[in-house]
């Protein structure tokens, strides 16, 4: 092989090192800060292990991939995806930038788990991991309050 070939061959496989390493690195960061995911085989299971009182989590994609979107041709909005299990005793004070939070906004009239954001006079600013942008219609707020989330369950 020419001396040529094989620096080429070195570039090529250096960058495919450094491709690897920056999508590892996305992953890291993407999960870094989030609650503990557990992965199950069923949704029996889930329900097992996260107990009577665990919340569920619709398939709407807003989460994802932290929170598998409802399969294609499902109901996003009736699908539920995974099962959140709350912080014992967490109120709305509790809340830091980055946690993940159920609450209940106006506009959806359910459960909705979207990660703390930023606090403004109005409340807490929240987003979804698979949004690109910020959910601005409505804040967290003591009164839409329901918890924050301790840990998930999801199936595949």
């Amino acid at each position: 092989m020419t001396p040529r070939r094989l620096l080429l061959l070195a570039v090529l496989v250096l960058g495919l090192v450094v491709v690897l390493g920056l999508a590892l690195r996305s992953e890291r960061v993407l999960t870094a800060g989030l609650p503990l995911r557990i992965i199950v085989a069923s949704e029996a299971d889930a329900w097992t292990l996260a107990g009577p009182s665990a919340v569920v989590v619709l398939g709407t994609g807003s989460m994802a991939p932290y929170i598998p979107s409802a399969p294609a041709g499902a109901d996003p909005l009736r699908t539920v995806s995974a099962l959140a299990v709350l912080v014992s005793g967490a109120s709305y004070s509790d809340i830091k930038a980055g946690a993940l939070v159920i609450y209940v906004p106006r506009w959806a009239g359910r459960n909705v788990m979207h990660q703390a954001a930023q606090i403004d006079a109005g409340g807490w600013i929240m987003t979804g991991l698979g949004n690109k942008d910020y959910e601005n219609r409505e804040r967290v707020t003591a009164a839409n309050f329901v918890g924050i989330v301790q840990r998930t369950y999801i199936w595949r």
